[in-house]
């Protein structure tokens, strides 16, 4: 006989209480097994999110140290802050570059932690440091496609320009708040991409320059000591 007949239950009230038994024994013990599988995966997602992607902590990192030592300009030597800066800025342009892909998700506007006095400051004081050798002479910018002459730029003006952006995502990451720093990431990632990217480049140019230049000139001073003191010994 059929087990439904045996038992005196209808097919269907059988077969209910079949499910519901798998269903108890699926809860019980299919369940845990289940949370290794999919519970884990999700928190690694979670860790790998693009504000927490290595790349994007390295860049914080030397983006920080960007600003902090442009920061304390006024402590500095123009040779030495020449020598270290041109360090800094291909790392920090490395760094840029190998930003994960983001957009910015939120509607309102970012805030900005950079004042204009406090671009102005800064500026002024590397312009201060550099001295008559701030300006430089730039052929690889937009402007040119108009004039038949190169543009004069400044060095102090490009570093003030690249602290500004970086200053403020550095301050907005801080904050630790994911979409923020999200939303941070992908600005400074564009701006990179659009503008301070390029006037980096334009400025270790200009840097390399003052820092070869500076030494050329040591040189051939050193060259002019020597030869007046053999003159001076009759030599």
């Amino acid at each position: 006989m059929r087990i439904f007949e045996i038992t005196g239950l209808k097919k269907p009230l059988f077969v209910f209480f079949a499910i519901f038994l798998l269903g108890c024994f699926a809860f019980l013990f299919v369940r845990p097994l289940l949370s290794v599988f999919f519970y884990l995966p999700l928190q690694l997602q979670i860790k790998d999110k693009v504000i927490f992607n290595r790349n994007t902590v390295e860049f914080v990192t030397v983006a920080a140290e960007f600003c902090a030592y442009l920061e304390r300009v006024e402590s500095l030597r123009c040779k030495g802050f020449v020598d270290t800066i041109l360090k800094i800025l291909p790392l920090l342009y490395i760094k840029a570059s190998m930003l994960p892909e983001c957009e910015v998700q939120g509607e309102d506007a970012l805030e900005e932690f950079v004042t204009e006095e406090d671009y102005e400051v800064l500026r002024c004081s590397l312009a201060g440091l550099l001295a008559d050798k701030d300006d430089y002479l730039e052929v690889f910018m937009q402007d040119m496609a108009y004039s038949d002459t190169p543009i004069t730029r400044f060095i102090s003006e490009d570093l003030a320009d690249i602290y500004q952006d970086v200053k403020n995502f550095v301050c907005l990451f801080k904050l630790g708040f994911d979409e923020t720093m999200h939303d941070a990431l992908a600005q400074c990632r564009e701006n990179f991409a659009l503008y301070w990217g390029q006037t980096l480049i334009n400025t270790m140019r200009a840097l390399h320059s003052v820092k070869y230049g500076m030494m050329q000139e040591e040189e051939s001073t050193g060259e002019d000591e020597e030869r007046e003191l053999n003159e001076v010994l009759g030599e």
